[in-house]
């Protein structure tokens, strides 16, 4: 099976009619999935993700949403635990010139430690990381 990691922006896009991106996110996460492909989903990106469409969309969108990130199989829940939270810090820190926010370094420690080099998302920082591919 493969496994992609999934960003805030990706679900965004997938779930906002009016994101510029919603085409390409929905028409992407279909073959993904239809492929049998599974979206790894870091917790740091689900608190993301819910606090940006209740800001952004609405109360009643985070919710369904998040129902469904929640209940869904296709979406594999990965924890940052103490140790990747540590490391989230130090490539936070050592990549302090750069305009990535915690949860983009986060997702750069995930995908070294699970080795998945692909990321579901239309943030172009992603470009900027070793090792890492965005997708679509």
């Amino acid at each position: 099976m493969q496994r992609v990691l999934v960003d805030t922006g990706a679900i965004y896009a997938f779930v906002t009619r009016t994101d510029e991106h919603h085409q390409e996110a929905v028409a992407f996460a279909r073959d993904f999935v239809t492929g049998g492909g599974a979206f790894v989903l870091p917790d740091v990106v689900f608190s993301e993700t819910m606090t940006l469409l209740k800001a952004r969309v609405s109360a009643e969108i985070a919710l369904q949403t998040g129902r469904v990130l929640r209940e869904n199989p296709v979406y594999q829940w990965i924890w940052l635990d103490r140790d990747g939270e540590q490391d989230t810090w130090s490539v936070f820190q050592r990549y302090a010139d750069k305009e990535w926010s915690y949860s983009d370094c986060a997702q750069l420690v995930l995908a070294r430690r699970l080795n998945i080099r692909q990321i579901f998302a239309f943030d172009g920082h992603f470009d900027q990381m070793p090792g890492v591919v965005r997708v679509p």
